[in-house]
């Protein structure tokens, strides 16, 4: 049903690889953010709600813009920019502690929105771009199990990061374990996201 031949192509590998990063990422976010807000922060869900629907917002702004300028620069800065970007905002997401202000939230939903509104359409377009005509749905198919694969990768390993961490300070108790279990998993989405960046670069470029 999948021609693995597309697979020979390092541009196509590397989109479909840094596509997974990217959900791992999103969904690491989707999952244990609301943690953080609701359990953490002891915020309502309308409230938290409210908060998170900061990232898809921005993320439906910067897609189209960064779309139109990766068919005229090529994909792969695009591409890997917006990866960075995402690094960073969990990064600092993983600094928010149990008193961190809200607009600090709001801001790291808004650089973690940002680069991945700059990554998707770009990798997106070199996915597509490095296979052959006749092998575009096969493609398409492709993009979307990676989607599918990053959202399953990305709330498994946030959650087992998360969960680990809990069941450590069982033993050794710790006024911080919460936040503690919250910081590691947004670290290691980050180191994620450090991966994607590099493949990113790494790549070939067919728009180039």
């Amino acid at each position: 049903m999948v021609d693995l031949t597309l697979f020979r192509a390092r541009a196509f590998s590397a989109a479909v690889l840094s596509a997974v990063c990217n959900y791992v990422c999103v969904f690491s976010i989707a999952f244990l953010l609301p943690f953080y807000l609701i359990q953490g922060r002891g915020l309502s869900a309308a409230r938290a709600g409210t908060l998170l629907v900061t990232q898809p917002l921005v993320m439906a702004v910067v897609a189209p813009v960064s779309g139109a300028l990766s068919d005229r620069i090529g994909s792969r800065l695009p591409a890997a920019t917006g990866m960075a970007m995402l690094g960073a905002g969990l990064y600092f997401m993983s600094r928010l502690g149990p008193v961190a202000p809200l607009d600090h939230v709001v801001r790291t939903l808004v650089l973690t929105g940002l680069g991945t509104g700059v990554f998707i359409s770009p990798n997106s377009s070199a996915l597509m771009g490095s296979a052959p005509r006749h092998r575009q749905g096969i493609a398409a198919g492709i993009l979307a199990t990676a989607r599918s694969v990053g959202m399953v990768l990305g709330v498994g390993l946030a959650g087992a990061v998360f969960t680990t961490v809990l069941a450590r300070a069982e033993a050794h108790p710790s006024a911080t374990a919460f936040f503690d279990g919250i910081r590691a998993g947004f670290l290691t989405a980050a180191a994620v996201a450090g991966l994607g960046t590099l493949v990113s670069l790494l790549r070939g470029d067919p728009l180039s």
